[in-house]
């Protein structure tokens, strides 16, 4: 049997020997491109070679890419488990060419690898060409030799490609591999299972432009694509890519833990989506999504969620899915190095997910048992969609567990409704996507700019202005006192990346003096300076010295020289499963955000501050290097997710301590920093933590702050340092104790009750009681809500405010929840007192800022509840 190593092998092999630069996979996280949100194709990683933003120092290139298709244009979401080759995480096989060879070889280089190779039968072989491409139908014809009659021409849906609206595009050949009769009959068409597509050749030869037209590219290019699983399944002999070694364990160890048997009928769909999934989760982990609600982390969690459930249906009870990342580890580890390290952690997210997805599961039961007990009351033959849909998003309840449980009862579901309440999130999230994709061109005609950047080793510079824009227009020239953005064609000044701040300073020419407040870098490689002229007047062409201000840039490689050794210290004391998942390196302070599944103690954040300024005090020479991408992480360096790298990169390495991949600017020796102090810890999601710190200057300026507060504590207390803490404890307690005994007094009154819902007011019929009740703690706010929307068999809106906060409850009788939700109540009036909160339906929180105008909030309350039910 031909293994998937032997396939990876023999796919390098030869395309290495035909002058590809091999390249290694991208993370699924597309660096700096917010038109995707995960990494879909092999050529994704060199989109910006193909629309000549960027170079590389090849012109072949071959990779084996992780992808994700889980949403948009190329989705596979729906039909994974369900047919034999269609998944959410699978790896593509690529070969390209950057203006270098074109169709004729790229079709040549396709047929040999699979039928001299690869020992693919040449007469099982048939070929899909755009119905207007005669050369490529003559190509595959004369000079490859495959029969007209297996040559098909088909339209611009199925080979026909493009990037996008505009941009690149092209023809495209497909080649599909035919089963044999015991798979459908001998002629391609849709659904039919006998023909599988396994490689797609796309000729990118045009430009679409704004009008649709198109037009010849001056270096047509070569991009293809071959799934892994699927060349493995014909390879390997088998009927599905769920059969082949890739998959095959994993649903050995799923049949194991749920004691059933992998071979049976009934179960290969669940199996297969579990397996998928499960593949997918591992790889998200490890490239440093975590579960979220929104963007890339929901994606991760709807997976687990749908893997959950098809488990369920395997009789797998709790928590199962982390038991199965292992295996996953295990089985592509020797081609994905990086999967062992973060194993553990992989395991411990994907568990701490699932047991959470359990909790949320139970109570989505609750609220779906007292949707369906409404419905039944109502005499509702359907379960309303939109209630579905949002115990779907929100509560993560499948719509396949509402069906089957409405059935037991006699009932079925809305399921067009349910549908449009997604096709309304999914144009939304498209929306939202286009609207990234506009802010991402802003400057007219930048892309065709370029500049050099010489700031590492200087601060001052002689430049030319190549272009000014005004509020994204080009302007030939900036008169006195206009702000702007400009572009020159060397600069030392450092355009905001990696985390790393831009710079600021000052330039002058000839007739100008202006100020630089910024600087950020535009996608085609133009360095975009913030400026505002002071004087004179400052045309383009005209030659300019730039001054970077040298203060400030040596407090922001303070503070990135720290975040480096911050790192390599969180990965010495908390394990090497911590990654950097986001920073922000500034003058004044760092942030730094990475991968770790709870809070960090107080210990171990002693550990880590003391490791760094331990490493500090040694003086440790910060070395810079330049050597290959794969060469850098061979050597150990570490990359950063959503970073782009080029072919050469820059490492900045402290001695055997630390070791990133990094092109901003640093120290030349740690003890340089002089003095570090994490300043605060803190979630950012599930799975990701945030440390800020101080370095240097700011950090001796933080700990002045620290003690001189101190300092006047002991001052006002006349207490002296070591008996402080227990004095205010003291302190402490016998508020807490007077608290107590002011709030029996407060209470020992009765609220009246009675009072407050006659002040009630109609809102469809149900009455409405919305008041003030200042002098009420958390507990007896919501007794008291509790009380009055069970005596008017109605809803009641309380708030208070108090010590710096307020609180407002919603409470709705349980007959009235289908008209009122307390949920939905509380996030309306959330942001009225700018906080947050939520509950169930019948009775729900949020806490806030105080309340400086109670009656001002009770009308609007009481607008918002009135425009809910007129809507």
């Amino acid at each position: 049997m031909t293994s998937n190593a032997d396939i990876r092998r023999t796919f390098y092999e030869f395309f290495q020997k035909l002058g590809h630069q091999r390249v290694l996979s991208s993370p699924l996280v597309p660096a700096k491109d917010p038109t995707l949100l995960f990494t879909n194709a092999g050529m994704n990683q060199f989109k910006g070679v193909f629309l000549q933003e960027e170079k590389r120092e090849y012109r072949r290139a071959v990779s084996i890419q992780k992808c994700m298709r889980v949403s948009g244009k190329h989705n596979d979401f729906d039909e994974v488990g369900r047919t034999d080759f269609h998944h959410t995480f699978f790896e593509m096989l690529g070969n390209f060419s950057f203006g270098d060879y074109f169709k004729e070889e790229a079709c040549a280089y396709a047929w040999e690898l699979l039928t001299r190779h690869f020992l693919l039968p040449p007469e099982r072989l048939w070929v899909t060409v755009f119905r207007d491409d005669d050369e490529a139908f003559r190509i595959w014809e004369e000079r490859i030799g495959v029969p007209r009659a297996r040559i098909r021409r088909l339209d611009e849906k199925d080979n026909f490609w493009q990037m996008g609206d505009t941009g690149p595009c092209g023809p495209c050949a497909e080649i599909h591999y035919d089963r044999g009769p015991g798979f459908g009959p001998e002629e391609p068409a849709d659904g039919n299972r006998r023909f599988v597509e396994i490689w797609n050749l796309v000729f990118m030869q045009y430009r679409r432009d704004a009008q649709g037209a198109l037009h010849p590219l001056p270096a047509p290019s070569i991009d293809t694509g071959m799934g892994m699983e699927r060349l493995a399944a014909v390879l390997q002999g088998v009927a599905s890519n769920y059969r082949t070694d890739l998959f095959a364990p994993l649903i050995a160890r799923t049949a194991e833990l749920a004691a059933i048997d992998a071979a049976d009928p009934a179960l290969q769909v669940d199996l297969n989506v579990v397996a998928d999934h499960v593949r997918a989760l591992t790889f998200l982990i490890a490239d440093g999504i975590m579960p979220a609600n929104e963007g890339r982390g929901y994606v991760l969690r709807r997976l687990l969620r749908r893997a959950v459930k098809h488990g369920k249906a395997l009789g797998l009870a709790g928590s199962f899915l982390h038991r199965l990342s292992s295996t996953v580890v295990e089985v592509m580890k020797p081609f994905y190095p990086e999967l062992e390290p973060g194993r553990e952690f992989i395991a411990k997210v994907i568990a701490m997910e699932e047991e959470r997805f359990n909790r949320t599961l139970a109570n989505g039961l609750k609220l779906f048992e007292e949707l369906l007990a409404e419905a039944s009351a109502q005499k509702q033959e359907l379960l309303p969609g939109n209630a579905l849909f949002r115990l779907s998003d929100t509560y993560g309840f499948p719509l396949d567990f509402a069906r089957d449980l409405a059935q037991e009862k006699g009932m079925g579901i809305d399921f067009e409704a349910f549908q449009r309440e997604l096709q309304g999130q999914k144009e939304r999230s498209r929306l939202s996507l286009q609207e990234k994709r506009r802010e991402a061109v802003r400057l007219e005609g930048v892309e065709s700019l370029r500049s050099e950047f010489t700031g590492y080793d200087d601060l001052q510079s002689d430049a030319v202005l190549l272009a000014a824009f005004v509020e994204g227009k080009k302007v030939e020239r900036l008169a006195a006192g206009v702000k702007g953005i400009l572009v020159f064609d060397r600069t030392p000044f450092y355009a905001e990346s990696g985390g790393q701040v831009g710079d600021s300073g000052s330039g002058k020419s000839a007739d100008a003096y202006f100020t630089v407040s910024d600087t950020r870098k535009a996608p085609g490689g133009a360095i975009l300076h913030e400026a505002q002229v002071g004087e004179g007047g400052l045309r383009t062409g005209e030659r300019v010295r730039l001054e970077v201000d040298a203060a400030r840039r040596q407090q922001i490689a303070v503070h990135h020289t720290a975040t480096h050794m911050l790192h390599a210290a969180l990965r010495e004391v908390l394990g090497l499963h911590v990654k950097q998942a986001g920073s922000r390196v500034g003058p004044d302070k760092l942030r730094f955000d990475f991968t770790h599944f709870g809070p960090v103690s107080g210990e171990e954040l002693e550990k880590v501050e003391r490791l760094v300024n331990e490493k500090i005090r040694e003086n440790i020479p910060v070395a810079r290097r330049s050597e290959r991408y794969e060469d850098a992480l061979r050597s150990g360096a570490m990359a950063i997710f959503e970073e782009k790298y080029g072919d050469t990169v820059r490492v900045i390495s402290l001695g055997d301590f630390s070791q990133e991949l990094c092109g901003g600017t640093h120290l030349e020796a740690s003890g340089e920093i002089g003095l570090f102090k994490i300043s605060g810890e803190s979630s950012v999601s599930s799975g990701t933590r945030r440390i800020e710190a101080v370095a240097g200057a700011a950090a001796l300026s933080y700990i002045e702050r620290q003690l001189g507060a101190f300092q006047q504590v002991l001052g006002h207390f006349g207490q002296k340092a070591d008996g402080v803490l227990a004095f205010l404890k003291g302190i402490e307690a016998r508020a807490k104790e007077g608290e107590k005994q002011l709030k029996r007094g407060a209470t020992a009154g009765p609220t009246d009750v009675e009072g407050l819902i006659r002040s009630s007011r109609p809102i469809r019929g149900v009455p409405v009681v919305i008041a003030s009740q200042p002098d009420l703690d958390r507990d007896a706010l919501s007794a008291l809500a509790d009380d009055i929307k069970n005596r008017c068999r109605g809803v009641a809106v309380l708030f208070a405010s108090g010590e710096g906060r307020s609180l407002v409850v919603a409470s709705v009788f349980k007959d009235l929840t289908a008209k009122f939700n307390a949920n939905i109540i509380i996030r309306k009036v959330a942001p009225m007192i700018n906080g947050k909160g939520g509950g169930r339906s019948d009775f729900a929180q949020a806490g806030g800022e105080p309340i400086a105008d109670p009656e001002g909030l009770k009308e609007r309350i009481g607008r918002a509840l009135q425009e809910e039910h007129e809507a």
